[in-house]
């Protein structure tokens, strides 16, 4: 059986790379297609990239996580359309899973969206303000988390993060790995106003003997690359270092690599929203600086520490970060409930497939 990835974006994001490999682990025994931006698309996925969008495939899952933003808010982009237009091929075999309705996508892009969100097989999406969104405007859609729960780290992605800190000089137990990202039309937030809060939250987590580590976890294309942001954090506080998973090791995926950094150090401070994921996913509980309704659904249904990243006071935030050192999590019960629901999702496809 052939299943293509549709609407897939980039293995240069591990949030979207992980994506795609637990989507491999769900489906072990079909041939996964698809096709991404990049000039050489991460091998190490279990996906074939394609150098055109996927057809001719007896399924198509919509994938990938806020891929219906629609940036010019009062338009609709020629994105919006494209990604939409992946929806039209075989709507009856296609299903959409662990995705999310950005607030960006409303008036005509949203009644554009769930016109054909109703003409597919099943819809599942990942956050609770999406799925309400969604069921108000008619269509039947299922509530879960994202996907990437179902992933687990590897013992070579252990050996391997334990030599990055190594390399790095930083004892696993005093480091605070961070997330961080750009901001632009799609996300309500001042660039400059968050390198200064982040600044200044790596100056106090020095200053209370942690070593801050900033995870690069997007090298993608305009804003969603961290590493500009992350020589501007470091630049103004020095003794941040900068771990880009990257470049450590190809036969490591990324996103495997940040599950047993998770994993292996005492904090997680997540702006973005798969460095949540992958640290609850690896038993970690994260301090969670949410800036969408994806974050901010993840933090209240899971009862996360955190705040929201608009209202961060780096002094005020540290006493809350220094308590959450350490906190394990059990993943099992959303893992299962992500296992059910792409099952049954599943299940809504043609008998025939």
């Amino acid at each position: 059986m052939r299943i293509g990835l549709i609407n897939a974006y980039s293995t240069l994001n591990l949030g979207d790379a992980a994506i795609y490999s637990a989507f491999r682990q769900l489906l072990p025994d079909v041939e996964l297609v698809g096709c991404v931006q990049d000039e050489r698309p991460d091998a190490t996925l279990g996906v074939t990239f394609l150098s055109e969008r996927p057809r001719n495939c007896d399924a198509y899952v919509s994938v990938g996580g806020d891929i219906f933003n629609n940036s010019r808010e009062w338009f609709v982009t020629k994105a919006f359309l494209k990604n939409l237009a992946e929806l039209r091929h075989s709507p009856n075999r296609t299903i959409l899973f662990g995705q999310s309705i950005p607030r960006s996508c409303h008036g005509l892009s949203f009644l554009l969206l769930q016109r054909y969100f109703k003409r597919l097989a099943a819809v599942c999406v990942r956050d609770a303000e999406s799925h309400q969104r969604l069921c108000a405007a008619g269509v039947q859609a299922r509530l879960s988390y994202d996907i990437a729960f179902v992933l687990e780290s590897s013992p070579l992605a252990e050996a391997t993060a334990r030599q990055c800190l190594e390399r790095l000089g930083i004892d696993p137990s005093q480091a605070a790995v961070l997330s961080v990202r750009g901001f632009d039309s799609m996300y309500g937030h001042d660039n400059e106003a968050f390198v200064s809060r982040m600044a200044q939250l790596s100056v106090e987590l020095t200053g209370a003997g942690l070593r801050p580590v900033i995870l690069i976890q997007s090298g993608a294309y305009g804003s969603d690359n961290d590493l500009e942001v992350a020589a501007a954090i470091q630049e103004r506080a020095p003794d941040t270092a900068i771990l880009n998973p990257f470049v450590a090791d190809p036969a490591v995926p990324s996103w495997q690599l940040a599950m047993a950094l998770f994993a292996l150090v005492d904090s997680v401070i997540a702006v973005r929203f798969h460095t949540a994921v992958l640290s609850l996913a690896a038993g970690r509980v994260p301090y969670h600086l949410h800036y969408s309704n994806k974050g901010r659904d993840l933090s209240r249904r899971l009862d996360l520490p955190g705040c929201d990243l608009a209202s961060l006071v780096p002094s005020s935030a540290l006493e809350a970060i220094l308590a959450s050192r350490g906190r394990r999590f059990d993943h099992q019960h959303v893992r299962e409930q992500v296992r059910s629901d792409f099952r049954w999702c599943l299940d809504q496809l043609p008998a025939v497939i």
